[in-house]
């Protein structure tokens, strides 16, 4: 009988420190679980906060490139002269010339305004990705605390 007992005791023990390392191990996985997760978040934000300074140089640039095509065009119109009807003859080659240079810069101007409207979408993209990380993370803390309980 004695032995019985012993035996119980030791199987209680055993049942015992099973659901105690169960709690434990469960605790040190959700840690795990919402370091990563930090881990994670904070890279969104660095590439977030990377796109969002690159994009902020892109428009930057655009504006700049955009006030030169502007200039071309008011260069270009600055030949036409409306009581003569049309371009001086002889300022009609420095016209054609300026002409083509305003149209070329035309195709690039829309070719780079084209480019900064993916570069936005594309910076949009990583912070809604981020903030929908940082809402799941809260999310699961919430979760977890309410385990707790």
């Amino acid at each position: 009988m004695k032995r019985v007992a012993v035996v119980l005791g030791a199987l209680a023990l055993v049942i015992l420190a099973g659901l105690a390392g169960g709690n434990v191990l469960e605790r040190n996985r959700e840690i795990a679980e919402m370091q990563a997760l930090r881990g994670a978040l904070d890279e969104s934000r660095f590439a977030a906060d990377s796109c969002k300074m690159a994009l902020t140089w892109e428009q930057e640039q655009f504006l700049s490139f955009d006030r030169r095509v502007d200039s071309l065009r008011t260069r270009m119109e600055s030949y036409q002269d409306p009581d003569q009807g049309g371009v001086p003859q002889e300022e009609y080659q420095e016209y054609l010339e300026s002409f083509e240079v305003y149209n070329d810069s035309v195709d690039v101007w829309q070719s780079r305004a084209d480019r900064l409207r993916e570069q936005e979408s594309a910076c949009r993209a990583l912070v809604e990705a981020h903030n929908f990380l940082g809402d799941s993370i809260r999310h699961r803390q919430e979760t977890m605390r309410g385990g707790d309980r």
